[in-house]
């Protein structure tokens, strides 16, 4: 079983392919590809979460070409997860979306950590509303603070300090944990951003704290073992996936916002 690890722009994972912590708990003989996306955006504003859509859904398009069985958005914004579940004939799992869904056999009442500002709550908004989950969530909880996101490109700053091992991310995103379980009274965390995913292993709690990028890589293994794949609501346009692949493609000759902030954290932690 292949499944294709969709969304990863950071040059430690580009190509590459399973994560440890997921390697960890994949089933025997599942393997796990990265897919990157070609034209790296920071979704500052719903434009460029718009943007940052069709990026994920061409690397998606190529992933399913490449033989996979199953996909998963390593992103906790889900980006573009409908309109690549309309282009693609097997199953896309949305590290949100299944973890969200997920999330409520453990109890009612959750929190989400995360390492962006509250400037950036529009996304894990809405992933809670698309997927009926805004009324378990007690609180979000922001570990970094407004100035890491400020200006118009990507937050090189933040980045930079994460990779070089500077401040004390990781003791902040416990800290954030053990205020959830003692001020919310929550049945469990989630962590809000897939960057957050190797270091999930090192995080403890009362309550489990949930790795949205596990919980979707064995959502994704289940469909494919099972046979599920999704029903086409209309014929797939071939011709509107080239153009798809020749906008991405153009959009990638200008160049980028700089280093992807997705798994900074990871090198914060070596």
């Amino acid at each position: 079983m292949k499944i294709g690890l969709v969304g990863a722009t950071q040059a430690a994972v580009a190509g590459l392919g399973a994560p440890r912590e997921l390697a960890a708990i994949a089933a025997p003989g599942t393997e796990i590809q990265a897919f990157p996306t070609r034209m790296p955006v920071f979704a500052h504003t719903p434009l460029e979460f718009a943007m940052q859509a069709l990026n994920t859904v061409e690397a998606g398009v190529a992933a399913a070409a490449a033989g996979c069985d199953a996909l998963v958005i390593n992103s906790f914004s889900d980006y573009g997860i409908a309109a690549l579940k309309a282009a693609v004939d097997i199953p896309v799992v949305g590290a949100a979306e299944a973890t969200l869904r997920f999330v409520g056999t453990l109890g009612p009442r959750f929190a989400i950590v995360t390492v962006w500002p509250p400037s950036l709550d529009y996304m894990p908004r809405q992933v809670m509303r698309e997927a009926g989950a805004e009324g378990g969530c007690v609180r979000i909880r922001h570990v970094g603070a407004e100035e890491v996101v400020a200006g118009s490109a990507r937050p090189d700053g933040y980045v930079s300090a994460l990779q070089n091992g500077q401040g004390d991310i990781l003791a902040r995103i416990q800290a954030a944990c053990d205020a959830a379980v003692a001020e919310d009274a929550v049945d469990a965390i989630i962590l809000g951003c897939t960057c957050m995913s190797p270091i999930a292993d090192r995080l403890r709690a009362a309550v489990p704290i949930l790795n949205p990028l596990g919980v979707a890589l064995k959502v994704a293994e289940m469909q494919a073992v099972l046979g599920l794949r999704p029903v086409a609501t209309a014929p797939r346009r071939l011709q509107s996936l080239a153009r798809l692949s020749q906008m991405v493609a153009a959009g990638a000759t200008l160049g980028t916002d700089g280093d992807c902030a997705v798994c900074a954290v990871a090198a914060a932690a070596e």
